[in-house]
């Protein structure tokens, strides 16, 4: 394997956290193909906005943050994947709105050759047969031995949304703390930030055991 790629998959599963999750190396080698291409088009790479488009919310966002700093806070990283859920992503130029999407190709992968990967994509493992912890070591395997084969790309248009508006902000009558208002009308009228809401019904995140504190 090219030391470079294995030094971007160390970084992204340092970031991720969970050590075998197999979608961290396919991520970086989607990020990696979806580069190339796109140095096709830009050579400089500081030339433009990269921007970012992730189809799934499960690994693959992490490598793009990692490996192409678009981030959810930077909002050059956006997650369409509420109806979605495919392993793909976009790398674009925020200034043409031209890039490239890099998708997992289940046509290219070999059943015969790459059975744990297919039933890792077709969510076909039987738990019962073997744990998910030599599930994800045998997946793994296969999709370092598999790499970019299995990977297919298209060039694409991105329809990119407008600016959000900035929310206006109001201070919690109950907590104190500032929050933005970012629902409609009724929202500003309860005076009551979100989470203040949320816990007068009994539903809150989280609970307050101690504080706050001036620390």
């Amino acid at each position: 394997m090219d030391a470079r790629i294995s030094e971007d998959i160390k970084k992204v599963y340092d970031f991720h956290r969970k050590k075998s999750a197999p979608g961290i190396p396919l991520g970086v080698y989607m990020v990696e193909l979806a580069f190339e291409l796109l140095d096709g088009l830009y050579p400089d790479r500081n030339s433009y906005v990269l921007n970012a488009l992730c189809e799934t919310r499960v690994c693959l966002p992490d490598a793009i943050q990692v490996m192409t700093g678009c981030t959810f806070a930077n909002k050059y990283l956006r997650l369409d994947a509420i109806k979605n859920g495919r392993y793909a992503l976009v790398l674009y130029n925020r200034d043409t709105s031209i890039g490239y999407r890099v998708f997992v190709d289940l046509k290219k992968i070999d059943g015969e050759k790459f059975p744990n990967l297919l039933a890792f994509f077709k969510k076909t493992r039987d738990y019962k047969v073997r744990s998910r912890d030599e599930y994800s070591k045998m997946t793994l395997e296969e999709i370092y031995a598999a790499g970019r084969s299995i990977l297919s790309s298209m060039k694409v248009r991105v329809a990119i949304p407008a600016k959000d508006d900035i929310a206006p902000a109001l201070t919690c009558e109950a907590c104190g703390e500032s929050y933005l208002v970012e629902g409609n009308a009724a929202d500003a009228a309860q005076k009551k930030c979100p989470y203040c809401v949320s816990a007068q019904k009994g539903n809150a995140p989280f609970s307050i055991l101690d504080g706050p504190s001036g620390n």
